[in-house]
């Protein structure tokens, strides 16, 4: 139903917006190992895009998948329109501390592990799936490390003995 073309397209959004969002974020923060590990992280979606950048299709679509192209894209643009996994300009503005930063951005890196887990299910190309499975597996080591940067000192969040 998606092509590689409306993924990656779709895909690169994603990661370029998560790039600028982390890269605002880590200006932003007072805390060194905040803007650390939120650099580290721009770094990271930026990798994601310049590979999605890369990703390509070797195989030619036949007039049923052309067809299908364009369905998909309507249904892919209908569910940008609501900006759901996007953060916005004025988010990280707006926000009153790191720790709405960071939770903002785990937000963020559960909506675009659940796009990308929904974009698996519509691809037929292995290499494709398993790469965009390692992204999956990138945003989730993503999510842990704003977990221990929003944890309390000395409290493991998977951990709960060491929280309380």
């Amino acid at each position: 139903m998606f092509t590689i073309g409306d993924i990656r397209n779709i895909a690169i959004q994603i990661e370029r917006n998560g790039e600028e969002t982390y890269r605002r974020a880590a200006k932003a923060a007072k805390d060194p190992q905040v803007a650390e590990v939120l650099a580290w992280m721009a770094e990271e979606e930026g990798r994601h895009a310049k590979w999605f950048t890369k990703l390509k299709s070797s195989k030619p679509l036949t007039a049923e998948q052309q067809e299908m192209e364009s369905v998909g894209r309507s249904l892919l643009q209908e569910m940008v329109k609501g900006n759901t996994f996007l953060l916005d300009e004025n988010e990280l503005k707006n926000a009153r501390n790191v720790e709405e930063v960071i939770s903002r951005s785990i937000a963020f890196e559960l909506d675009t592990i659940l796009f990308y887990e929904f974009l698996i299910g519509f691809l037929d190309d292995q290499e494709t799936i398993e790469q965009l499975s390692r992204i999956i597996k990138e945003e989730r080591n993503h999510i842990q490390q704003l977990e221990y940067l929003e944890a309390p000192a000395g409290c493991d969040p998977h951990d709960s003995l060491s929280c309380r």
